[in-house]
């Protein structure tokens, strides 16, 4: 490790916590559900995840709309792989499936779900147009897709390549295989007219400590370590990967599902 990395991660070290915006999610979920309570108490509000790991984004969320509203009904999902996880999210009141993010048909009807949440998954995914697919299939008209990754445009980040180091959102000695900024993933996750960002969020702000990291990545959240998208899924029908089609939307390395390497794909419900 260089000096000047040491450094950093010295200056930054208990703010680790800070990098998963739980209370962002949190807060934006609960705010949903309670909204939708309101409009129709007797319907469950249904919290998918995918990438649930212990459950607890869709935990929080839970807990947070409770408080407001003790009558709320609840249908938790999720899709998680790991063994160990999928019985704890069990104990929670969470059902969760064991699926491929990348090939798979997420398990669920089309419009069923309230709010999708996918928080440190998609840095890990090279398919997000697959996944994108299936996010835009499984969200109701109006409902919402949390999102949460790291900032490749964090301050740390910038300073990093300006003195010739490697970005920590993007290491090869790591499980990250794609960067996200808030311009490029917004262009993104708007293609196609799918989804809507209404809502934007930084958490953490290396390498300060938390008594500066908080309100700095609220003031700063384009510098911040976590970049936060609450995305609306409008009304628009049709396949998300329909972005991937016409030359102007050409892609040198075929994704899966896209026009250049047809998948076969399950039927959908």
């Amino acid at each position: 490790m260089s000096g000047l990395r040491r450094f950093f991660v010295n200056l930054k070290k208990g703010t680790e916590y800070l990098n998963y915006g739980r209370d962002i999610l949190k807060d934006w979920g609960a705010a949903h559900a309670v909204s939708l309570s309101k409009l129709k108490p007797s319907a469950a509000v249904a919290v998918y995840d995918i990438g649930c790991g212990h459950g607890t984004d869709i935990v929080n969320i839970r807990n947070a709309a409770t408080a407001a509203v003790p009558s709320i009904k609840w249908k938790l999902e999720g899709i998680e792989n790991f063994i160990d996880y999928q019985k704890e999210c069990k104990s929670l009141g969470i059902k969760t499936y064991a699926v491929d993010l990348e090939r798979d048909v997420f398990p669920g009807n089309n419009s069923s779900v309230d709010v999708l949440v996918a928080n440190q998954v998609l840095e890990h995914t090279k398919e997000i147009f697959w996944i994108f697919a299936e996010a835009a299939r499984l969200v109701k008209p109006g409902g919402r897709f949390l999102v949460g990754v790291p900032n490749l445009a964090s301050l740390h980040n910038r300073l990093l390549l300006l003195f010739g180091e490697q970005p920590t959102a993007q290491q090869s000695l790591s499980a990250h295989v794609r960067g996200f900024t808030k311009p490029d993933f917004k262009k993104f996750a708007e293609a196609g007219g799918f989804f809507k960002l209404t809502a934007f969020r930084g958490s953490n702000f290396y390498p300060f400590p938390p008594l500066f990291a908080k309100p700095m990545a609220r003031i700063f959240p384009t510098l911040a370590w976590g970049a936060f998208f609450n995305l609306e899924r409008t009304e628009k029908k049709g396949d998300f990967l329909e972005c991937l089609r016409g030359d102007e939307n050409f892609l040198e390395t075929p994704f899966y599902g896209s026009p250049q390497n047809p998948a076969k794909r399950r039927a959908r419900k």
